[in-house]
């Protein structure tokens, strides 16, 4: 029985890396026996977490096949999260790069999917739809993101007061 593990996290990301590649290439990638690569997907196993230089060695293979990098989607998420819950406002300067990246993924996408001599040639397939519309949400929240610092940085108004 498969453990359940919360979508967009690091070890669903792992898992996802691994059911696409399989073992051989899981093991040639990462130089490390596929059963170790199990544990990093286990949400449950505090001792074997994915290193980060793994990570990466796993996104690049998924980026190599033509696939989106999950781990990096998962560990953006993350990020995304511990700013939302920040109490102080990010720098909208830092925000606005953050956007023109998404901005950037997006794009990437969008010419993935239209590309002549990708899966369903000029027309966008299921499987590309879905990576698209994953982008474009990425991007939405970066900018929602930007608003809140902008309103944020708005001075507060103060009542007026009547002279009598």
């Amino acid at each position: 029985m498969s453990k359940r593990r919360h979508a967009l996290s690091l070890e669903d990301g792992v898992f996802l890396v691994h059911a696409e590649l399989g073992d051989s290439v899981i093991e040639e990638v990462t130089g490390r026996s596929a059963r170790l690569v199990r544990m990093w997907s286990d949400p449950d196993d505090d001792a074997h977490r994915v290193p980060l230089y793994q990570a990466v060695r796993l996104d690049r293979a998924m980026v190599e096949r033509g696939q989106h990098p999950p781990i990096l989607t998962a560990y953006k998420v993350e990020l995304r999260r511990a700013f939302a819950s920040a109490t102080v406002p990010s720098d909208p300067m830092a925000r606005l790069t953050d956007a023109m990246i998404e901005m950037g993924d997006l794009a990437e996408e969008v010419r993935r999917a239209r590309c002549p001599r990708g899966e369903g040639g000029q027309q966008i397939t299921a499987e590309e739809a879905r990576d698209i519309l994953r982008a474009l949400s990425e991007l939405r929240a970066v900018l929602l993101g930007l608003e809140e610092d902008v309103h944020a940085a708005l001075p507060t108004l103060r009542p007026v007061e009547a002279v009598a």
